[in-house]
């Protein structure tokens, strides 16, 4: 039995006429006929009666359309709801990250994810921490890209990677030619407590952890806050004042020419990004398949591409951060 063959019965049921029914159907009444005549052998029943002008159904024809209906609604039904299925688990993703992040950790990670996935849509959804945290709470996202901490909860975060947090002057600065690039104690960052210090936004994550570097040794008595760290590089590379940088951001290019870099040796200056998801909703496998692919690019990396910072200035490398920073959810 074939399905088509009970649509078929359904169409001749409401036209009234093998022709009219081949018509709608788009089939020739031959066609149609012999689909009629495999269901009768196959049920050895007669379905129609065939009068002047047209066709009736038979009690038994009858009894076929109602089940057929009921069939036909059912397979419906189900195609519809395993089409959920499938577009739950669509080769499509939506990852919140950072704004002040996007630009650095983004193109890496869609290079090597989509080498292996190229038939996957990704969007990227570029907000603060806690808009994020909302967005991926109401399934608005699949998971986001953020540094800790995760404030809400309900979320269950795994550390992605931890980049080292350096201190930026301009090549032309005095100190520089006092102290050449190495890593500086709290006496000699210290001596910089009357400069002026370019953050982020204050209620940023990234800013929070600069003054709290300064605010173990002194308050930045000037301050210039901007947006972006790109404009945060510009305005040290052009000597307007001297900050903290990812080491993401260094350029290996202007080492040396426009700004200079130096490691916090008493300092763990980290910052540890996770990928943080609600537990409480089921990964898709393209999701769960790009986490796989960004925890393996990062493992064992405590710089991200400050590798880059280390290769261009050698400096002794920096303690290990306390694992307790990983906040790691196994399986995430």
């Amino acid at each position: 039995m074939l399905l088509k063959d009970l649509y078929y019965m359904t169409q001749i049921a409401g036209c009234g006429s093998l022709s009219r029914a081949a018509r709608q159907l788009g089939i020739t009444q031959s066609a149609l006929s012999h689909a009629v005549s495999r269901l009768e052998r196959e049920f050895s029943v007669p379905l129609l009666a065939r009068q002047t002008g047209g066709v009736t159904l038979t009690p038994a024809g009858q009894a076929m359309v109602a089940e057929a209906q009921t069939i036909l609604f059912h397979c419906r039904t189900m195609k519809e709801t395993l089409a959920g299925y499938a577009q739950a688990d669509r080769r499509n993703l939506k990852i919140g990250i950072t704004t002040l992040h996007e630009k650095y950790v983004i193109p890496m990670l869609v290079k090597h994810y989509s080498a292996s996935y190229p038939q996957t849509s990704i969007t990227f959804v570029s907000a603060h921490s806690d808009e994020l945290e909302e967005k991926v709470l109401a399934g608005a996202l699949d998971f986001c890209i953020m540094p800790l901490p995760v404030r809400s909860p309900k979320l269950a975060a795994r550390k992605l990677f931890s980049e080292e947090i350096l201190l930026a002057l301009p090549a032309s600065h005095p100190f520089v030619s006092q102290f050449p690039p190495g890593a500086l104690t709290f006496r000699e960052l210290a001596l910089l407590e009357n400069e002026t210090f370019i953050i982020t936004r204050k209620n940023g994550k990234f800013a929070g952890v600069c003054l709290d570097i300064c605010g173990s040794l002194f308050p930045p008595v000037n301050l210039i806050e901007i947006n972006s760290l790109d404009t945060l590089y510009a305005l040290i590379a052009k000597n307007t004042g001297v900050g903290f940088i990812p080491a993401t951001l260094v350029r290996s290019e202007d080492l040396g020419k426009k700004i200079v870099c130096y490691r916090l040796k008493d300092l763990q200056a980290r910052q540890t990004f996770v990928i943080a998801r609600d537990p409480a909703r089921e990964l898709t496998a393209a999701a769960a398949e790009f986490i796989g692919v960004a925890c393996g690019l990062f493992a064992g990396q405590t710089q991200t591409y400050g590798n880059l910072a280390a290769e261009a200035v050698p400096l002794p490398s920096p303690r290990q951060p306390p694992d307790a920073q990983n906040a790691a959810e196994p399986g995430v």
